[in-house]
């Protein structure tokens, strides 16, 4: 189908063919003849880089343009978020206005309400419509990207939940890798369904063992024993490749390995580019690590990395500096990094079971990221069967098996506990009857056809919430949302978080210290507590009886008890480093964590104790232990001791710079307003434009005069 054939608006037209696309792909065509263009629901299935997307911007303008209104487009993941905006932006030159949602549960974010696409993460659209955003009637069309996620033990019930309310409200556009039961997604979904295997890239799919590459049309090539062969060869053929591996430690080892391989094959430009690449990162233990491998043109990619190096590593592989990137699962969701050959070395993965097989529908995800549109002609995916593994069972499940059906996660008890607070607290569910008529909508009652399960399930909910004081029931056993429960739906909190908070007052107003509210938040299932490893244990349960008197809980006895309240207590450990400006490096190097894990826990703290002041304020708080919450909270947010808060409100002034002012003599902010520029900028890591937002800030006048270089040609002839 011919662009230019499109029942479209012409400014539609215009910018899809100025970005050089002039035909549709078959599936595209076929998804766009679905009716979805006139308003019609639609499950669109089809592999990796087949143009899911494209279908989107397409049927999203069409809407907008023709009707008005809003598009929500959701996505699994940040960086997603991020990389939608930077594709949708193309459109903002026709009037179209792109907005971006993805933190703060605590608010509605009204603001989004002038915005005409406003991209979503799951969890962050859910708390906007707990909070009743008055923009979200004009919402007419949800794009629910990477949809098969329903399934996620983590995300799925979210997901379930939005499309639930939505459906009926406005159109459901929902994008899918191929699944086992797409058809009856799209019975649920009151939507046409769009499946094909088609890619604009072919893929060959093949096992490799041993030394031998047997491919799914029968011919043989011989490589060395060891995989990485498989890596060289792409390089060398001045290809890249992705490699996924199944734990963090495995990623970056290889990655080092492989470096030493692949740094042999560059030119001297490619290895100039990559120096430069090097220094633009950040320097921690984990980074260190980073650079080894970036230097030979490999990188590691996991959830401990930075967000903004996991970001730099994305970029850099796509525009060819990076030549291979060794990753956990995680980079196979929804971000664009495509490479002409994908190697899987690992189809099995350790959780709380022991070994499992990782999911056919994952696996085809990874091997999904091989072909590159518009650079390869044909892309390899390529599954490394190890020496004592059958590689023909291998080729059976992985090559020619059928993705695993997706199920409804609202069996995960702790999602589902905060989604039926939230119907009952902010949005109007006020009996069981009218409880179980809306759970009849979900996709758990549709897919098993068992109403008496989920209610029982809920009644057990109901009488919790009840018993906790989250609801009220009267005596016709009507809900009446109270404050407590109101609060706890708000501020996106496991209801489970809200009572432990609860519980944990009197101990707070008694005790009010910086470790007994860290542990706390630890303690809560919202925070994802570190590991105690074996080497740590010691030393923890010394510091637990030694601060016993701190912490608002017993010490447990029970080995399984004990091996969380230790990870808990290291967690706590950790934050309470981090208010005492211990260095960034040094507690990585300490507890042997990721900067992303740091990073992810700091934030998670942030709104653990924002919720914990919000949830204080309903139960007639005393001012001196809000107080020291809410510095608390101040601390945490700028990783500084309680002297250095004055200065970190300043605009450019970290726990760093904070720090080396106030050492300098500089205490407070009326101090540093009445110095001279040329003492301030003798203060390390102040420099002249920093300065100038500093006084800006203070509403100070003065002139900085920036030294010239004595070695400069001006000065020399001056």
């Amino acid at each position: 189908m011919k662009v230019e054939e499109l029942p479209v608006d012409e400014r539609i037209i215009k910018l899809l063919l100025e970005r050089g696309i002039e035909e549709l792909y078959p599936p595209q065509a076929e998804a766009l003849k679905s009716g979805v263009l006139e308003g019609d629901n639609l499950l669109l299935a089809i592999p990796t880089a087949s143009g899911k997307t494209l279908v989107a911007e397409i049927v999203m303008l069409n809407r907008l343009f023709r009707e008005g209104g809003k598009a929500v487009y959701l996505v699994p993941l940040k960086a997603l978020a991020e990389e939608k905006y930077r594709e949708f932006r193309d459109w903002e030159r026709f009037g179209v206005r792109i907005g971006v949602t993805t933190g703060d549960y605590d608010s509605s974010d009204e603001w989004l309400g002038r915005y005409d696409i406003i991209i979503s993460t799951s969890e962050k659209f859910d708390s906007i419509l707990r909070h009743r955003a008055s923009w979200v009637k004009d919402v007419g069309l949800v794009v629910a990207d990477e949809v098969h996620l329903i399934g996620s033990y983590n995300r799925g019930a979210t997901l379930e939940m939005i499309l639930s309310h939505m459906i009926g409200k406005a159109q459901i556009l929902a994008l899918s890798a191929t699944v086992g039961n797409a058809a009856e997604l799209a019975k649920w979904l009151n939507a046409k369904l769009v499946m094909s295997e088609w890619r604009p890239v072919k893929l060959r799919k093949g096992i490799f063992h041993m030394g031998e590459l047997k491919w799914e049309d029968g011919s043989v090539e011989r490589f060395s024993s060891d995989w990485d062969g498989l890596v060289v060869d792409a390089v060398r053929r001045g290809k890249g490749a992705l490699v996924f591996v199944n734990t963090r430690r495995s990623a970056e080892r290889e990655a080092v390995r492989l470096g030493k391989k692949i740094g042999k094959l560059l030119t001297k430009p490619e290895k100039r580019a990559l120096e430069k690449l090097v220094s633009e990162v950040e320097d921690n233990p984990t980074n260190r690590r980073v650079k080894e491998a970036l230097i030979n043109g490999v990188a590691f990619h996991h959830a401990g990395l930075p967000r903004d190096v996991r970001t730099l590593i994305e970029d850099s592989f796509r525009e060819g500096t990076i030549k291979t990137i060794v990753a956990t699962p995680t980079l196979a969701v929804g971000v664009n990094t495509p490479a002409f050959r994908v190697v899987i070395r690992d189809t099995k993965r350790y959780s709380s079971f022991g070994w499992t097989d990782i999911p056919i529908l994952e696996i085809q995800q990874m091997l999904g990221r091989a072909g590159r549109p518009k650079y390869d002609s044909e892309g390899e995916a390529i599954i490394v069967a190890k020496a004592n593994e059958d590689p023909d069972e291998k080729f059976k499940r992985y090559i020619l098996g059928k993705p695993e059906k997706l199920f409804s996660m609202l069996s995960n008890e702790s999602s589902f506990r905060s989604q039926v607070l939230a119907l009952i607290t902010n949005f109007g569910i006020g009996d069981f009857r009218g409880l179980t008529a809306f759970l009849e909508r979900t996709f758990f009652h549709h897919q098993r056809g068992d109403l008496y399960t989920l209610s029982e399930r809920a009644k057990r909910i109901i009488h919790f919430l009840f018993e906790n004081g989250f609801i009220d029931l009267t005596l016709d056993d009507s809900f009446v949302p109270i404050p407590f429960g109101v609060r706890t739906s708000q501020l996106y909190l496991d209801p489970l978080t809200a009572k432990r908070f609860k519980d944990a007052l009197p101990h707070l107003e008694e005790n009010p210290n910086p470790l007994g509210v860290f542990y706390l938040l630890a303690s809560t299932p919202d925070m994802s507590s570190f590991y105690a490893k074996k080497s740590e244990m010691d030393d923890l349960i010394d510091l637990a009886y030694e601060m016993e008197e701190h912490l608002y809980t017993d010490i447990p006895y029970e080995d399984y008890e004990l091996q969380i309240f230790l990870g808990n207590l290291k967690t706590a450990k950790v934050l309470l480093d981090w208010i005492n400006e211990v260095k960034d490096e040094r507690i990585l190097e300490e507890y042997k964590i990721d900067p992303g894990d740091l990073y992810r826990t700091l934030e998670l703290a942030d709104w653990l104790l924002y919720s914990l002041v919000e949830i204080y304020k309903l139960f007639e708080p005393k001012d001196r232990v809000l107080n020291f919450l809410q510095e608390l909270r101040l601390r945490v947010k700028h990783g500084v001791r309680e002297e250095l808060l004055p200065l970190v409100k300043l605009p450019m002034v970290g726990r760093k710079r904070a720090r080396a002012l106030y050492n300098a003599g500089f205490r407070t902010p009326e101090e540093i307003a009445k110095a001279k520029p040329a003492q301030l900028l003798k203060v390390e890591g102040i420099g002249p434009g920093i300065l100038k937002e500093i006084y800006r800030a203070l509403n100070v006048e003065v002139e900085i005069r920036e030294k010239r270089s004595k070695k400069t040609l001006d000065a020399f002839f001056k």
